[in-house]
């Protein structure tokens, strides 16, 4: 086909037909991009959700060290009670007496994350038992927000973690 053929097809269409043909491009470019933006929202859920399973599970081992090691060097963190917290050393000291004082079963379920090339924004719910006492268990919970950093290593590394308590 030449380009002149092109040109007298598209010249000779009605103008219902081209409205109907721009309708009908349009519409494929829409739920091309809505499935593009699914896609990339559904692995940015996966992303999150597996940073969350690998906190809790060192969490919940009791090992403050290697939580502290999920964090980076510059890593900020407000644990709701006015404190901020700086660095691996204090994030360590932070766990390490929440283990030592009976908090486990942690877990974190994503509400919402969004990723922005090397950085992921998410906000979940956590929650936590703590140590039973008299025949009752405490629970804890509320909501969290993580923004993790993909280092020069490949790896993600928590930037800025904060939560408050709802119960």
């Amino acid at each position: 086909m030449n380009v002149k053929y092109l040109e007298d097809l598209f010249m000779n269409m009605t103008f219902d037909f081209k409205r109907n043909l721009q309708t009908v491009v349009t519409t494929l470019f829409v739920v091309f991009s809505s499935y593009v933006y699914a896609e990339t929202v559904v692995e940015d859920r996966i992303l999150a959700e597996k940073l969350n399973h690998s906190w809790n599970t060192l969490f919940n081992s009791g090992d403050a060290v290697a939580v502290a090691q999920l964090y980076s060097d510059t890593a900020i963190l407000s644990p709701g009670n006015g404190q901020v917290l700086k660095g691996q050393v204090e994030v360590e000291m932070l766990f390490q007496s929440f283990v030592d004082g009976g908090v486990h079963n942690h877990a974190i379920e994503v509400v919402d994350s969004y990723r922005d090339g090397n950085t992921l924004y998410q906000v979940s719910n956590w929650s936590a038992l703590g140590r039973e006492a008299d025949g009752v268990t405490p629970t804890f919970g509320g909501v969290v927000t993580l923004i993790s950093k993909l280092n020069e290593q490949g790896e993600w590394k928590l930037q800025l973690h904060s939560w408050n308590v709802s119960n």
